[in-house]
């Protein structure tokens, strides 16, 4: 593999968010048209602890029994709650690199309305949680993604002042609107298995060896850093320099993300892509294992994205190709389905969803 290079994400102080300071510049920076779409947050009090209380669970539910974690599957919602291992595609395979356990942070069961919930089981379905087999699990899954919640809800005040400032037509305060008052947050759990060993192995030459490519589809996208853990669940280091998040720009590059070890990050996502009407864009994005072994990866991330009606529409005024500017084929990487297949200004957002998941996931 040709050498990559690094660039290092903006980062935000978390009190420069509370306190209002005008960061149109920084946003700018790092979530627009030349920008690797994710920033980190310095600062957020109480986070790390958060952080690593959560983080280590992920290996502890990937190693139980395999009928234990089959309770905790939910094929009717399109394995969006619960456990899920190998329902992803990679390269047209299943991806068996990593499994994830998905739930809403905020809300156990959002709406009561069981026919709503028959309708929508991807968005609303009540969470499910391994109260028998691990349960300190859901306490702190859901003290974490809340509390990444809140940040979230500052970083978007911050992309909506700076969508503001460039498009009139743009809805005041549409993306901390969306992250503020949506009941469909969802968060992801997930456990990297070790990418040297069994059905896991890949190509640890390849830039995407544990995760492949992919765009987050929802509007704000709020992550803990990985955490490497040895065959022992002790935390380590990745002895490979090479590996950790990549991103693809719009200019074709291939740039591994420098992120620091103390901060939470938030990336753009192709919800708020459109509805900024591609001032904000989301950027492509991957995990490479590297070549060491005897190592797992767990990592969270908080995908804040509006209910299933919220239009998927770019601000009044503005051509619905703008949206589209930083999506197309000569630059995206392999297996990112374009968002022009996938999205129209008409749609709403569980359009959107479901168009988007039946692109990545193997049903």
């Amino acid at each position: 593999m040709t050498e990559l290079k690094s660039e290092d994400v903006v980062v935000l102080q978390y009190q420069d968010l509370v306190d209002g300071k005008d960061l149109s510049a920084e946003i700018e920076k790092a979530y627009g048209f030349d920008g690797l779409g994710i920033l980190a947050v310095r600062g957020v009090p109480g986070f790390l602890e958060k952080r690593n209380k959560l983080l280590p669970l992920a290996r502890q539910f990937a190693l139980l029994p395999n009928e234990i974690k089959a309770k905790y599957e939910h094929p009717s919602s399109f394995y969006s709650f619960g456990w899920s291992h190998g329902k992803e595609k990679f390269a047209g395979s299943p991806d068996m690199a990593k499994g994830s356990y998905y739930a809403n942070p905020q809300y156990d069961r959002p709406v009561d309305d069981e026919e709503l919930i028959a309708k929508y089981p991807s968005f609303i379905h009540p969470n499910i949680w391994p109260d028998t087999d691990l349960p300190e699990l859901s306490s702190a899954f859901k003290d974490c993604g809340s509390l990444i919640v809140q940040v979230g809800q500052l970083v978007a005040r911050h992309c909506d002042r700076f969508v503001k400032g460039r498009s009139p037509t743009y809805e005041e305060g549409r993306l901390e609107r969306i992250v503020r008052d949506s009941k469909t947050c969802k968060a992801r759990l997930l456990h990297y298995f070790d990418a040297s060993k069994g059905e896991s192995k890949r190509d640890d030459s390849r830039v995407d060896s544990w995760c492949g490519w992919h765009n987050d589809h929802s509007s704000l996208t709020g992550l803990c850093p990985g955490m490497i853990l040895d065959e022992e669940g002790k935390e380590t280091q990745n002895s490979d320099p090479s590996a950790g998040l990549y991103v693809r720009t719009r200019t074709g590059k291939t740039l591994k993300a420098v992120m620091p070890s103390d901060c939470m990050m938030f990336q753009i996502g192709e919800t708020a892509q459109v509805h900024s009407g591609g001032l904000l864009q989301a950027t492509p994005h991957c995990v490479m294992a590297g070549n060491s072994t005897g190592i797992t990866r767990e990592s969270f991330a908080v995908f804040m994205g509006p209910d299933w009606t919220e239009s998927m529409n770019v601000p009044e005024g503005v051509a619905p190709e703008k949206a589209q500017m930083g999506s197309k084929t000569e630059y995206l990487p392999p297996g990112i389905p374009l968002l022009e297949k996938r999205w129209n200004n008409s749609m709403n957002f569980a359009e959107f969803t479901k168009q988007t998941l039946s692109s990545y996931y193997d049903y």
